[in-house]
């Protein structure tokens, strides 16, 4: 569902959405070519550009610094839309990861120690606390 109380990001000129979203106006210039639907109303959409330039990228070039320069683009366009994504509520922080996991293992222990006896509780939840430890710091989120 869109929120239409936020305004969509967008920009007036090639040279602005350059200097905002880091993305090279060589770029820019190849999405509108190309019939992006990112530009109306002579206004840039921030969205519709990144998705376009997501779905499209430039092949790589035959030399060195082309390519430098190709991938320095698609990184960027993977960071607007990881940033595109938080806002559209797909992605979640992950300090919120981490109390949500936190909360569920709680409410596992309390389970487990509601339905087992005390001997089998303390080795279900020794193996467990064992095994998520074993696994350190979650880096995945």
């Amino acid at each position: 569902m869109k929120n239409k109380n936020k305004p969509r990001e967008f920009c007036e000129t090639l040279r602005q959405a350059e200097a905002r979203w880091q993305i090279p106006r060589s770029e820019l210039s190849r999405a509108k070519a190309a019939g992006c639907l990112g530009f109306r109303g002579g206004r840039l959409y921030k969205t519709e550009i990144v998705e376009w330039l997501a779905a499209n990228p430039r092949p790589a070039g035959e030399g060195q610094v082309e390519n430098i320069r190709v991938e320095k683009v698609r990184k960027q366009v993977e960071k607007l839309s990881l940033e595109i994504d938080t806002q559209r509520g797909k992605l979640v922080s992950r300090e919120t990861a981490k109390q949500f996991f936190g909360e569920v293992m709680a409410d596992i222990f309390s389970i487990l120690a509601k339905h087992l006896g005390r001997e089998v509780f303390n080795i279900v939840s020794r193996d467990l606390k064992t095994a998520i430890g074993s696994r350190g710091e979650c880096t995945g989120l």
